[in-house]
């Protein structure tokens, strides 16, 4: 702990941590924390993507977020009484900074203007997330499987390049859209002859993305592009 350094800016805690060593690399498939445990930490990522996720009483599960290179998880925990509120898998082998909870209250006590910038991403974040759950909660098959879609392609292709593909499981893409896989299967099928995306290799490529958006904003859920 940096008990005679208190950082001033979140960068400089991710370099504290990286010069103290705390960096770790996980495998695909590999469980960072569990929804309920103690949280000891929070992490960034520095490379590989990460999905969070819960799972209902039947066992099904629903990711709530899906990360990357530049993002923190397990933040949540710090306004939940410690705990985690979701799950976090490793979905492409990944690079992480372990940054305790002690530091991190160490140095929000030591220092307010840190404490407000760092609770600004948090809430930031939070917000995104909300705001993703409520239109997908109620929303036909159609949206979701088009809002999973809009958020994987933007969360992994920030520089909107063109013609982006998607390599990521059918088993994931249906539980960010909260729908059956053999449902996304069928809705993936439609997009497919509307010239949405094409299905390569297995990958999924979108197209025509003013295609996909209007697909989530029109009334009906189908695009008249």
């Amino acid at each position: 702990m940096h008990s005679f350094n208190p950082v001033t800016t979140v960068d400089e805690l991710l370099k504290a941590q990286v010069d103290d060593g705390n960096v770790t690399s996980v495998k695909k498939k590999r469980i960072i924390y569990s929804e309920g445990k103690t949280a000891a930490s929070i992490f960034y990522i520095l490379k590989g993507k990460v999905k969070t996720s819960k799972w209902n009483e039947e066992g099904k599960e629903l990711i709530t977020g899906l990360y990357h290179e530049g993002d923190f998880i397990g933040f949540n925990a710090l306004l939940d009484s410690g705990r985690y509120r979701e799950t976090a898998e490793v979905i492409e082998d990944a690079e992480l900074i372990i940054i305790s909870r002690t530091d991190l209250e160490y140095h929000f006590e030591y220092n307010s203007s840190f404490l407000r910038k760092f609770l600004d991403i948090l809430a930031a974040n939070i917000a995104e997330k909300q705001e993703q759950m409520l239109r997908m909660a109620y929303s036909p098959l159609r949206k979701k499987v088009a809002e999973a879609l809009l958020i994987t392609y933007k969360k992994y292709n920030p520089s909107n390049k063109g013609e982006f593909s998607m390599n990521i499981s059918r088993c994931n893409l249906a539980a960010l859209a909260g729908v059956a896989k053999e449902s996304l299967i069928r809705t993936l099928g439609d997009l497919r002859d509307e010239n949405v995306v094409q299905i390569k290799d297995g990958k999924i490529i979108v197209t025509d993305i003013r295609k996909l958006e209007h697909l989530i904003y029109c009334s009906d859920g189908r695009s008249n592009i």
